[in-house]
C-alpha cells in the first residue's frame, strides 16, 4: 500500500472525508516535514531532500549508471557528495557538475567526531555547513541558465533543483534537455508544490512540445514525493 493509499486509510477511519480536504496541499505538508524538520544529513553534510526521494534516487542511478549528473542547485552540497558517495559504492567512473550561483566555502580538512551506533563508536565527518570536497564532484559556481558544462559523459543524468518558478524551470528544462543521453532522466524537484507557476508547470508544457522524454510515474511508487 502507498503511503498516500495509508493517508487516505487513516484520514477514513478517524471519521474524517477525503472529499473535504486538500489531499495534494495535506501530502505537500508532509513531504516537507521529511525534508525540514528534522533537517536531515548525509555522512554529516545538510541535504534538503526527502529521504523517500534519496531512496529512489539510488534506485535510479543503480538502474541507469550515469557517467554524468548535472545538478542545478548546490546549496550546502549535500546532494552531491551524496550522489558521489553512491558513485564510489557502485563503482562508477564518473562526474557529478553542480551548479549554484552563490560560492560557498569549500572545506579540505573536516572534523573528525564519533558517533555511537547500536552500542558502536564510529567516526563521521562534520563539515560545519562547508561544502564537502570530493573528488568525483565539481562546483560551478554560475547562473545556471549560463553555465559551462566543461564535459559530459555517454551517459548523462540532470537534476533541476534551483529557481523554482515556472517560468524558470522552463528555461533550465530547455537547456539541460539536450544534454540529456537516450535512457537517462531530468529529474525536477518540487514539482509537488500547490502554488501557481510552479515546476510542475513548467514540466507540463514542455511535455507537451517535447516528445522525447515522458514522466515515470513507476518511480514515484511511495506516493510521497519533491520529484
Amino acid at each position: 500500500m502507498k503511503f498516500n493509499e495509508i493517508i487516505n486509510l487513516i484520514i477514513e477511519q478517524s471519521g474524517g472525508s477525503i472529499d473535504k480536504i486538500d489531499l495534494d496541499k495535506f501530502r505537500e505538508l508532509i513531504n516537507s516535514a521529511f525534508i525540514f524538520t528534522p533537517s536531515n544529513r548525509w555522512l554529516g553534510i545538510s541535504i534538503q531532500k526527502s529521504p523517500l526521494d534519496l531512496m529512489i534516487l539510488q534506485e535510479i542511478i543503480y538502474d541507469k549508471r550515469p557517467d554524468t549528473i548535472i545538478e542545478c542547485g548546490t546549496l550546502y552540497g549535500g546532494s552531491a557528495y551524496y550522489i558521489a558517495c553512491l558513485m564510489d559504492l557502485m563503482n562508477i567512473n564518473g562526474k557529478v557538475f553542480t551548479i549554484d550561483n552563490d560560492k560557498l566555502e569549500l572545506s579540505t580538512l573536516p572534523k573528525h567526531e564519533i558517533m555511537q551506533i547500536d552500542e558502536e563508536l564510529l567516526p563521521i565527518d562534520v563539515y560545519d555547513n562547508k561544502i564537502p570536497s570530493h573528488l568525483k564532484i565539481e562546483y560551478i559556481h554560475s547562473y545556471c541558465l549560463t553555465a559551462d558544462i566543461p564535459k559530459y559523459g555517454e551517459r548523462t543524468m540532470v537534476i533541476l533543483d534551483c529557481d523554482h518558478s515556472a517560468g524558470h524551470v522552463g528555461e533550465e528544462l530547455e537547456k539541460f534537455s539536450k544534454m540529456v543521453t537516450v535512457g537517462q532522466y531530468i529529474i525536477v524537484e518540487d514539482t509537488n508544490m500547490t502554488e501557481e507557476h510552479s515546476p510542475a508547470e513548467a514540466v507540463q508544457k514542455f511535455l507537451k512540445n517535447n516528445k522525447d522524454f515522458v514522466v515515470d510515474k513507476s518511480r514515484e511508487k511511495y506516493g510521497i514525493t519533491s520529484n
